[in-house]
This record gives structure tokens, C-alpha cells and sequence, in this order.
């Protein structure tokens, strides 16, 4: 059995296997003897005691002036195994949370896309007549009814077109709103409610290869990002949030 390349397997760098396993064999030294028996340069010798030192699988003594130093108990290897592993569940942790992020950065890079900003009231009325020129299925979650508080006459309007045009709507409402805020019928559509959105800042609309993103104020600002990867995304996001979303599908 090859001990020195299970250590290393395990972690341990090349000069610290050696080290170690030397100080097994030499007990209590100091680090010219550990570089004369190991074969290893006594600088190297330093940095790889060091190292062990920070693992917890070497010691020293001081005795006049000099450390003499010595291998921590085999069974420390065990307890240092046991923290690694910890580190890396942590740290696949972290990384899983992350992994979303980087997808989104992969899809982007391998795409050619287009984002426009806009903003006030005449810029959401263009994303809104953006929509209906689609002609394709409408998602949306994050809703508040601020679309209809903003546009009353506009909102029954552009619902009454959509409607005709066949145009149907998911939509996922803050849980805080329990019905429609306009009591105008909305026809062609379906409303869920989220906890999970109970107060938020924006509304996020997915159309064909598109997807808009509005931050609500008195002047709203609207970023449309035109990619049908990005799209696809949104819409498997939408999906998930749906079916944790408060139902059965409502038709209003």
C-alpha cells in the first residue's frame, strides 16, 4: 500500500506527506533533520511544516532556543478529514446558490441580446403595445394592480384589445392583494396569489422573447431584454412560482 499517495489523496501536498511521514518515523526533531532524512530543502521543510502546523498535524517543543518538532497522533488525520469535509459541504453550499447566477452569465454570453430602457407612463405603454403586436401568451408575477391604478381608462382598454386578440394571461399577485384592484372583468386571464411576493418593488412580464422588468414609481422605469434564452428561463421560473402559488387558476 502506497501510504504517501493516500496522504495525498487526502490533502496533503507532496513535501507534506514526506514530512509527515518522516516525523512519524523520527519523533522529535528539529528541521535539519527533517530536511537531512526527508530529502527535502530545508526551506521547503519550513513551508510544509507550517502548513501541517495550520492542520493540526504537527507540534513543537522549544528546548534551549531550538523547536524540535513532532507528528501530531494518526487519528488527528481522521479529525482533520472530518473538518475538510465540513469546508466543502460549505462550500458546495455556497456554490449552489450561486449556480443560478452563473447559469443566467453562460446563457448570456452565448446569445446576442438587446435591452432597451424605458421610462414614465409613454414608456409602459410601449412595452404594454408591445405585447399585444406578439400575439403570444403573457406571464406575470410580482403584480400589485398598479398597472390598473395607473391607467384606468388605458388598463380596460388594453385587457378589452388583448382579450380579442386572443392573447392569454397568467398572473401571480403579492398576497396581499386578495382580488383585482379594478372591478372591470379581465377576461382571457388566470390569477394566483404568492406569499412569497408579498411586497415587491417591481413586476417582471415574460412575452414571447422577451422579458420586461418595471420598477414602480410615479415615473417607472422598464428594462426589456429581447432573448429568447433569457425568455425561457423566466417562463421555467414563472412555472415553479405558479405551483407553489395559491390556487386553483382563478378565470377573471
Amino acid at each position: 500500500m502506497n501510504v504517501e499517495k493516500i496522504l495525498r489523496e487526502s490533502g496533503l501536498a507532496g513535501n507534506e506527506a514526506k514530512i509527515y511521514l518522516a516525523l512519524l518515523d523520527l519523533g522529535s526533531v528539529t528541521a535539519g533533520e527533517i530536511a537531512k532524512a526527508s530529502g527535502v530543502n530545508r526551506t521547503n521543510v519550513y513551508d510544509a511544516l507550517r502548513s501541517l502546523a495550520e492542520k493540526g498535524l504537527v507540534g513543537y517543543i522549544k528546548k534551549a532556543e531550538r523547536r524540535y518538532f513532532e507528528a501530531a497522533s494518526p487519528s488527528k488525520f481522521l479529525h482533520y478529514l472530518e473538518e475538510r469535509e465540513e469546508e466543502l459541504r460549505e462550500r458546495r453550499q455556497k456554490l449552489e446558490e450561486i449556480v443560478p447566477e452563473l447559469e443566467m452569465k453562460r446563457t448570456l454570453s452565448k446569445e446576442k441580446q438587446e435591452a432597451t430602457v424605458y421610462t414614465g407612463r409613454k414608456g409602459l405603454k410601449t412595452v404594454a403595445e408591445d405585447v399585444l403586436r406578439s400575439g403570444t401568451e403573457l406571464l406575470v408575477f410580482g403584480a400589485e394592480g398598479r398597472f390598473m391604478d395607473m391607467f384606468r381608462v388605458y388598463s380596460r382598454n388594453w385587457h378589452r384589445r388583448r382579450a380579442q386578440a386572443r392573447i392569454h394571461m397568467k398572473i401571480i399577485y403579492s398576497d396581499k392583494i386578495r382580488a383585482p384592484k379594478s372591478r372591470e372583468p379581465v377576461y382571457n386571464a388566470e390569477m394566483r396569489f404568492n406569499k412569497a411576493l408579498y411586497d415587491t418593488p417591481s413586476t417582471t412580464w415574460v412575452y414571447g422573447g422577451k422579458v420586461a422588468v418595471i420598477v414602480w414609481s410615479e415615473h417607472p422605469v422598464i428594462t426589456l431584454i429581447r432573448s429568447e434564452k433569457v425568455a425561457l428561463s423566466y417562463r421555467q421560473f414563472f412555472r415553479e412560482l405558479w405551483r407553489s402559488s395559491r390556487g386553483p387558476a382563478v378565470n377573471i
